[in-house]
C-alpha cells in the first residue's frame, strides 16, 4: 500500500432530517441525511407520506406546463391550417406554370397601365 495518497478516515456524525443521529466512519467530518433507518417506512412498519425536495409538486407544474404548451401548439396549428389558401398553396409549381403566370402578371399590369 502506497503512503500519503489514501485520504484520512475520522469519526463522523450523522444527522437525519427526523432529528436521529448515529456516529460511523468516514472521511467527511459531518453527513446530513432526508431519512435514516429510525424514520424510514420499512424500518418503522408504519405508512408515511415522504416527499423529498417536493417532488410531487415539481411534477404537478411539469404536468400543467406540458398541457399548456400542448393546448397552444393546438391553436397555433388550427390558426395555420384556417390561413392556407386553395389548392394553389399546397400544390408545388412548375418551371413552365411559373413562366406563365409571371407572363400573365406583366400583361395585367400593362393593360391596367393604359
Amino acid at each position: 500500500m502506497k503512503k500519503d495518497i489514501h485520504p484520512k478516515l475520522n469519526t463522523c456524525v450523522v444527522t437525519c432530517a427526523c432529528g436521529n443521529t448515529f456516529t460511523t466512519v468516514s472521511t467527511l467530518p459531518s453527513i446530513t441525511v432526508e431519512i435514516c433507518s429510525a424514520c424510514h417506512p420499512f424500518y418503522t412498519g408504519q405508512s408515511k407520506f415522504v416527499d423529498t425536495e417536493g417532488r410531487i409538486d415539481k411534477f404537478s407544474r411539469r404536468l400543467k406546463l406540458a398541457e399548456e404548451k400542448k393546448k397552444k401548439a393546438d391553436e397555433l396549428k388550427a390558426i395555420k391550417s384556417s390561413k392556407k389558401k386553395g389548392p394553389e398553396v399546397l400544390k408545388e409549381m412548375t418551371l413552365k406554370e411559373m413562366l406563365q403566370k409571371a407572363k400573365a402578371e406583366e400583361e395585367s399590369k400593362k393593360q391596367s397601365e393604359e
